[in-house]
């Protein structure tokens, strides 16, 4: 018996912050061998209260509506299904559609907690990257205070993906050559500042 249901995306606001889903042209150019990420929303309490695991999977069959592919994640919670296994699933379940981009999104960034906490980044900055490794992104909720942030323990390193999980809008302000952007409400997207 499974112990997880892939999530109705359709069913999911057509502009929110937080999520955004793709469009129909992104869902009819879907060709073997792309990858798509899909919710699989846990049918038991997590110990950490996690809800879903969103994991990619790589198109193996197309058939109208229906799909099928290979996980290519190994999942954390979910123990009935294994990397390498066939899914079955439909366009109403797409949450993500890789299209081609020259982000890493493996570099890594700093996050305040307050932000992490937040599920919320409404400042980053980027400076001198220190490595290989790292993106220079720095990302914020946008009210920490300077006491705040002198503290190492107030500030996490995460990978870029991550943070595209919680503003999904973010990928191209980390394309652009621009080193600062704040949210805009008005605009409902990151914009540059000085």
């Amino acid at each position: 018996m499974k112990t997880y249901h892939l999530e109705n995306i359709s069913s999911q606001p057509d502009h929110s912050r937080h999520f955004l889903k793709p469009s129909e042209e992104d869902l009819e150019r879907l060709e073997i061998g792309d990858l798509v990420r899909l919710f699989f929303v846990l049918d038991f309490k997590a110990k950490d209260n996690c809800r879903a695991e969103r994991m990619w999977v790589e198109i193996s069959e197309i058939d109208g509506a229906g799909f099928k592919g290979f996980l290519t994640n190994e999942p954390v919670h979910i123990k009935d299904l294994q990397i390498g296994e066939v899914v079955d699933f439909q366009k109403k379940h797409i949450a993500t559609v890789i299209l081609e981009s020259d982000l890493d999104e493996k570099k890594l960034a700093v996050i305040s907690l307050k932000a992490l906490h937040a599920k919320e980044i409404n400042w980053l900055v980027r400076d001198e990257p220190d490595n290989a490794q790292d993106s220079g992104w720095q990302l914020f909720f946008g009210d920490e205070s300077e006491d705040y942030l002198s503290k190492p323990s107030n500030c996490v390193i995460i990978r870029l993906e991550e943070a595209l999980q919680l503003e999904p809008r973010l990928e191209k302000a980390f394309l652009s050559t621009h080193d600062a952007f704040e949210w805009s409400e008005e605009a409902g997207d990151f914009v540059p500042v000085e």
